[in-house]
C-alpha cells in the first residue's frame, strides 16, 4: 500500500537510503524532510519511498529509494504514480530531478517515466574515487 509517510518512518527511511546511496541521509535529516516535504512510501514498515519538494507550480524529486530486497518489482513506479497524482492535484505542472550520470538504472527508470534530459552539472557528486556529473531532467505533469 502506498501511503503518506510520517516522523515514525524516519529510522527506516534512513536505513533504506544508506543501502541505496554512497552517502545516506541520517535519521535526523529524514525527520526534517518528513516535517516539511511531501513523502510517500510503500508498505509498513516502508520498503521504498520518494521525497519531493513542491513550490508553486514546480516540484523536485529530492530522493527516491527502494530497499534492496524490494527492487525490480515495480514499487518505485507505483510510488511515483501516486506522488505525481498528488502533485497535479496541488497545481504542480513541472517535476524536476537530478541523477548521477553513472546511475544507469535510475536514468532508465526516469526516461521510461516520461522525464526528458535538460542539462548537466559537471563534477556535481563527490565520490570516493572522484567526482561525477549530475544530469537534470524534467517532466511535464498532467499532459
Amino acid at each position: 500500500m502506498i501511503r503518506a509517510l510520517n516522523i515514525k518512518d524516519a529510522a527506516r527511511l534512513a536505513e533504506i537510503h544508506a543501502q541505496s546511496f554512497e552517502r545516506g541521509w541520517s535519521q535526523a535529516e529524514m525527520e526534517a524532510h518528513l516535517q516539511k516535504d511531501l513523502c510517500f512510501g510503500y508498505g509498513r514498515p516502508a520498503q521504498g519511498f520518494v521525497i519531493l519538494r513542491a513550490r508553486a507550480d514546480q516540484a523536485e524529486i529530492l530522493t527516491i529509494a527502494i530497499a534492496p530486497e524490494a527492487r525490480r518489482i515495480g514499487l518505485a513506479r507505483q510510488i511515483m504514480d501516486i506522488a505525481e497524482t498528488e502533485l497535479i492535484e496541488q497545481g504542480v505542472d513541472t517535476l524536476f530531478l537530478e541523477v548521477a550520470e553513472d546511475n544507469h538504472p535510475a536514468i532508465a527508470f526516469y526516461k521510461a517515466g516520461g522525464f526528458e534530459p535538460i542539462g548537466r552539472r559537471p563534477a556535481y557528486y563527490k565520490r570516493k574515487g572522484g567526482r561525477v556529473a549530475a544530469l537534470t531532467y524534467r517532466k511535464r505533469l498532467g499532459l
